[in-house]
């Protein structure tokens, strides 16, 4: 169980779930390939090569970051990371590609400063939940609200049968990204004239 346990951790992290996302944003409206350049090498390749680097010098001892001092620089790296794509892609005049890397970086920033503060949240659940929350703001069909709901039960189970987090830790990131996101999304698509479902 632990190998399934491991395997969902690994496929279903937070930077699958941004790509899932720009994914759910192509289905309905293509995006420039430049777009999906820049959002994945800010929200996957680079944190992944980062996160290789930290563990090859010994600043992380496991891939799933147990210990939580060890997340600081990963997680400011990511910020880092995520500002920049999302600045680049404001620039490519996707404007719903760029809410949802604006959601992405305020979710992570306030991991981080929750990290920061000696807390722990769920990035796992964060990044499920942030996907969950965009789904349900743009233009929708039920399917993929109740898949996307079906990979949440997923990840909860498996991070919580690894013992990576409490119930507690596991419940605020699913609400930290639920709400920053649908927050952020509901706001930002208004304003640039996008449908949104909720407004």
């Amino acid at each position: 169980m632990v190998g399934f346990y491991r395997g969902i951790s690994y496929l279903l992290y937070p930077g699958s779930m941004a790509m899932l996302g720009l994914g759910y944003i192509h289905l309905k409206n293509p995006v420039a390939l430049r777009v999906w350049l820049v959002f994945s090498c800010g929200m996957v390749i680079l944190p992944l090569l980062a996160l290789a680097l930290f563990m090859k010098i010994g600043k992380v001892s496991d891939v799933f970051v147990y210990h939580r001092e060890q997340r600081h620089g990963l997680y400011a790296l990511g910020v880092v990371f995520s500002v920049m794509s999302t600045l680049l892609i404001f620039q490519e005049d996707a404007l719903s590609a760029m809410v949802w890397s604006a959601c992405n970086t305020a979710v992570l920033l306030l991991l981080f400063v929750i990290n920061y503060m000696g807390y722990k949240a769920s990035a796992h659940m964060a990044g499920v939940s942030g996907l969950l929350a965009w789904v349900l703001c743009l233009p929708r069909d039920y399917v993929t609200v109740i898949s996307v709901f079906f990979l949440a039960v997923l990840v909860y189970t498996a991070r919580r049968g690894l013992s990576a987090h409490s119930h507690f830790e596991l419940i605020l990131g699913f609400c930290l990204g639920l709400f920053v996101t649908f927050a952020i999304a509901c706001f930002l698509l208004t304003y640039h004239g996008i449908c949104c479902s909720f407004i």
